[in-house]
């Protein structure tokens, strides 16, 4: 199987989706371990779990996007979010490819679809935070256009997560 043989779409209906909550909670796993090697704040992941559980109906309809990556056996493989902020911008969350998958271009290719569905909906700019100890993060989004700017209150970041926190915004 090649990356190419992975289909990028929208989901509109997490129904649809059947193994989103465990990708959802392997994203969170990862990234809650990274959070605290770098900064040594602890974040309790059943509750960031339940946040996303309870708000997921944000990433569906006219202002979010739900994209995932699945194999053609319907395997997920990889995911990002996009919802609407109130600011005309849309926020970027959730980017996530399982690890025996990265390195193959497919973190672009979810990038790049929740791109053109991010103009689809009208959206000025994109808006994404990653914690500041993710360099490999960071290099990504710089090479794919996106410029580090200040944390906009407008996002759904914690205040107290935020101040570990690069933020990086990209015009449409």
């Amino acid at each position: 199987m090649t990356v190419r043989d992975i289909r990028v779409c929208v989901v509109t209906d997490s129904a649809e989706i059947p193994g989103w909550i465990d990708m959802m909670r392997d994203y969170l796993k990862f990234g809650i371990s990274r959070h605290e090697e770098a900064t040594g704040q602890k974040i309790n992941l059943e509750s960031q779990i339940q946040k996303t559980l309870a708000n997921v109906d944000d990433f569906l309809g006219p202002n979010g996007r739900f994209i995932v990556a699945e194999r053609p056996n319907g395997d997920l493989i990889g995911m990002v979010l996009l919802h609407r902020l109130a600011n005309g911008k849309g926020e970027v969350t959730r980017l996530f490819v399982r690890p025996e998958v990265r390195r193959a271009g497919l973190a672009r290719r979810l990038m790049d679809k929740l791109e053109a569905e991010g103009r689809r909906m009208g959206l000025s700019a994109l808006y994404l935070d990653t914690n500041s100890g993710l360099k490999e993060a960071i290099a990504f989004y710089k090479a794919l256009g996106f410029i580090e700017v200040a944390f906009d209150p407008s996002s759904a970041q914690e205040p107290e997560i935020a101040k570990h926190q690069v933020f990086m915004e990209k015009p449409l």
